[in-house]
């Protein structure tokens, strides 16, 4: 009996410990997968535009997106400032 108190007791602490560790590390995941989401999107619209017109969108350099904790631009986000960063010359 004692036995089978003391497995219930270290079976819920242990299920615990595994709630606060995915709460603390759960919305750290979620954030990175929205930073990855903006770099995709950036990635994607730029690739498009740059396959379909030969030139980046007007709004690259421009337009300021919530990356963390700064405002930027897709350029920065990706680091690409023009076509031949996606192939296109």
């Amino acid at each position: 009996m004692r036995l089978s108190l003391e497995l219930i007791v270290i079976a819920i602490v242990i299920l615990v410990v595994a709630v606060v560790v995915l709460a603390i590390f759960g919305g750290t995941m979620e954030r990175n997968k929205q930073l990855t989401d903006i770099k995709a999107s950036c990635i994607q619209m730029g690739s498009a535009s740059c396959k379909s017109i030969g030139e980046l969108p007007p709004t690259w350099k421009i337009q300021k997106l919530h990356y963390g904790n700064k405002m930027e631009t897709c350029e920065e986000i990706t680091g690409i400032s023009d076509c031949s960063g996606f192939g296109v010359t």
